[in-house]
């Protein structure tokens, strides 16, 4: 792990969470070969997104199941960002 917890890097591939002001603070931890994107269950209103090239700007809901503010990702090809967007 480095950065502190918006970053996590095992083996071959990696996951990045990148903070948005005013945002509240996404944390990655690492189960059974699957990261799991948190958030406080108290912050309300707030939709995961993702993006696989930052250059891009192409932000996109993330597309799996979020139960309670908990997302579980399979290791993915290549780079994939999170954030929360609140509209």
């Amino acid at each position: 792990m480095s950065g502190g917890s918006y970053s996590l890097t095992g083996g071959f591939w990696s996951l990045y969470a990148v903070q948005t002001t005013g945002a509240p603070l996404l944390t990655i931890s690492y189960a059974a070969n699957q990261a799991v994107v948190s958030w406080s269950p108290s912050a309300t209103g707030w939709t995961l997104q993702t993006n696989a090239n930052l250059a891009t700007g192409a932000w996109g809901n993330y597309i799996g199941a979020v139960v309670n503010n908990n997302a579980t990702n399979s290791p993915p090809r290549g780079n994939l960002f999170f954030r929360l967007s609140h509209p």
